[in-house]
């Protein structure tokens, strides 16, 4: 039997993806001349894609930086909330499962993983993982019963 994996992170691929994405954009917007040939932007077009840019940059680095996003230890879990990492002992993790949550007039599907908690849910999504939340549930779920 395979050892199971006991952290999870977004791809260091979709990082680098995500901050050449953000940067390109910084560049077209910060050049008048290549804005207005790539898209014909104007100034507020282009203080717009500069926030997107910038966006992209910052999600990329805020990735990049908090791996792994979830981790498994025999005391507990750590997981990163925002820019903090946080850690819960066993004895705080009431249940995990994994959902979905649908916007049906956008048909917008964000497949969470939900952890709830003695202080409330804490909720990651597919994107933070990097992997399927149902199998990252059973995992969290099979070592809560074995070491908690």
């Amino acid at each position: 039997m395979a050892p199971q994996k006991l952290s999870w992170s977004p791809s260091l691929l979709r990082c680098a993806a995500y901050a050449a994405g953000g940067g390109a954009l910084l560049v077209v917007a910060a050049v008048e001349s290549l804005a207005w040939r790539a898209a014909s932007l104007d100034n507020a077009g282009r203080l717009l894609v500069g926030l997107v840019g910038l966006g992209l940059v910052g999600l990329a680095v805020r990735d990049a930086a908090g791996r792994p996003a979830l981790r498994l230890t025999a005391g507990g879990l750590d997981y990163v909330d925002g820019l903090r990492r946080r850690h819960l002992p066993w004895a705080a993790v009431l249940g995990v499962r994994s959902a979905a949550l649908t916007h049906n007039r956008r048909l917008v599907h964000v497949r969470t993983l939900e952890i709830e908690t003695l202080d409330g849910p804490v909720l990651l999504s597919r994107r933070q993982l990097g992997a399927d939340p149902e199998q990252v549930a059973e995992i969290i779920e099979e070592q809560r019963v074995r070491l908690g």
